[in-house]
């Protein structure tokens, strides 16, 4: 259902960005009122999942595919200002960044899926609550969701023939008319995508139902009290994006997603408009692909960026510290260390760095000094490799690639809770306080050596003096260790923890 640059005149976008400019505005200052500090990671997460969703495009019978939208499950769990301005953002960065979608049909695509989509399905869960079973309700829902949206779509690209004609009256934009859009676009979705839509949207409010607490009339949204540990669902969101290269299965565009090649072969004939505007805006990432890499690996790193650009996006909303932030980020963590492990592309690698200066605020020089010092120590044998072989741009990619994954390890380190991030395992939190404990018990050990030493030496001692000293050290730290190992099993033991 995303609607390419050329397909619609500028009398029916403009209008539309007209209506869209005014609910876009109202939508943030709603997400700033409404929503709870500790749910927005939740609904970063949730609006990340629905971009990989539409990265699942579903072959169907007729030659053509689609995907679901995830519009209604946010709706029904936010409110529906939260689902219209989650699927604005992934609207915005499909389209800007992915060529996913036009801009000057950006607008169209954001009211139908976004707008339509998101008020359809929470007023009719709001309608049928307690009027027929939940479970049906949120099908139900979900399902009108994406078909209601499909209709908007069929409806302004089917008007087209008869808005925009040339002196002999053949089209100038999209050529087919209402008889055309709304069976070929409504029927798909009403058979095959809203079902899909409707299961999807059963499972995620079923799920999200035993933690979100929504006061009446939505005017707060936060987490219930006592509620489970969430940082599995984002764990259950980065194994579902292990599996996106699925969108892949099928080379079949959607119905009315075509280039400039389907018309030619079709009608004999680009209509002017498509042939003038397809050409407005090319994305840097255009059809997922990242340039000297596989179809892929490419889908693959697409979707970890637009994971993180929609975290970055929610963090800016957020005005404090946040524990879940905190969950969310670490996945984030993990997601941009195994991107640039694999990637080779240069501006990849330097769009996920700018994104982190970004998040560093005052600490940006502090890190900057400590990855370049380390860059320095740990890199400059092998860079001497490359300039040996004369490899500047392999030099320039493994240095860049070094500096970004310490510059975000010590970002984290610097940012993150490791101890809440793991408060959903007490044994893996308890270790971590113990691991943490102890690595301050020899650091302060350590330091009081240092000052013993320099208490007691007036001038410089000997070279074969310092290993016996560090000898000895080392000799009482493992010593340490052993007793402190005994004392700490002793302890677990006496007190059943394990």
């Amino acid at each position: 259902m995303h609607i390419p640059d050329g397909y619609i005149s500028p009398k029916v976008f403009v209008p539309f960005y007209l209506l869209f400019i005014p609910l876009f505005v109202k939508g943030i200052k709603k997400l700033r009122r409404q929503l709870n500090q500790e749910v927005l990671p939740l609904l970063s997460s949730l609006t990340a999942l629905s971009f990989i969703l539409m990265m699942f495009n579903i072959p169907i019978p007729g030659g053509t595919s689609g995907h679901a939208l995830g519009t209604a499950l946010i709706a029904i769990i936010f409110g529906p200002w939260a689902g219209f301005m989650a699927i604005c953002f992934v609207l915005m960065l499909q389209a800007l960044l992915f060529g996913d979608g036009g801009i000057t049909t950006y607008a169209i695509n954001a009211i139908s899926m976004g707008y339509v989509a998101s008020f359809t399905g929470y007023y009719t869960y709001k309608f049928l609550k307690n009027k027929i079973p939940d479970k049906l309700n949120y099908f139900f829902s979900g399902w009108l969701s994406i078909v209601l949206a499909s209709a908007v779509v069929a409806i302004v690209l089917g008007i087209e023939p008869s808005v925009a004609k040339n002196a002999s009256g053949g089209p100038l934009y999209f050529p087919y008319g209402l008889k055309i859009t709304l069976p070929a676009i409504v029927g798909s979705h009403m058979l095959f995508f809203g079902i899909i839509e409707g299961v999807f949207t059963l499972f995620g409010v079923s799920y999200f139902k035993r933690y979100i607490n929504i006061e009446p009339g939505y005017e707060t949204i936060g987490l219930k009290k006592g509620g489970a540990d969430i940082f599995l669902f984002f764990l259950v969101v980065l194994l579902i994006l292990l599996l996106v290269p699925l969108g892949l299965i099928t080379e079949n565009p959607a119905w009315g997603e075509w280039d400039l090649s389907f018309f030619h072969e079709k009608l004999g004939f680009i209509p002017l408009g498509i042939k003038h505007f397809s050409a407005l805006y090319t994305a840097p990432l255009s059809g997922y692909t990242l340039p000297g890499m596989s179809p892929v690996a490419s889908y693959y790193l697409s979707a970890i960026l637009a994971v993180f650009f929609t975290t970055f996006i929610f963090y800016l909303f957020s005005r404090k510290r946040n524990v879940l932030f905190d969950k969310l980020f670490f996945i984030n963590y993990l997601l941009v260390i195994f991107a640039v492990v694999v990637s080779s592309n240069l501006y990849f690698i330097l769009t996920l760095l700018i994104i982190a200066f970004l998040l560093s605020g005052k600490d940006i020089l502090q890190l900057l000094w400590r990855a370049l010092a380390a860059i320095l120590v740990f890199n400059l044998l092998s860079s001497i490799y490359f300039i040996v072989d004369k490899d500047f741009t392999s030099l320039l990619i493994f240095n860049l690639r070094t500096f970004t994954i310490l510059y975000f390890t010590l970002l984290a380190g610097k940012k993150l809770n490791v101890f809440a991030i793991f408060s959903f395992s007490p044994f893996i939190s308890y270790t971590l306080t113990l691991a943490y404990s102890q690595i301050i018990n020899y650091l302060t050990t350590y330091e009081q050596m240092k000052q013993a030493l320099n208490s007691r030496t007036v001038q410089k001692i000997s070279l074969l003096n310092s290993y016996r000293i560090l000898g000895y050290q080392i000799s009482l730290f493992i010593k340490k260790s052993i007793e402190n190992s005994k004392e700490i099993v002793q302890a677990i033991n006496s007190r059943s923890v394990i």
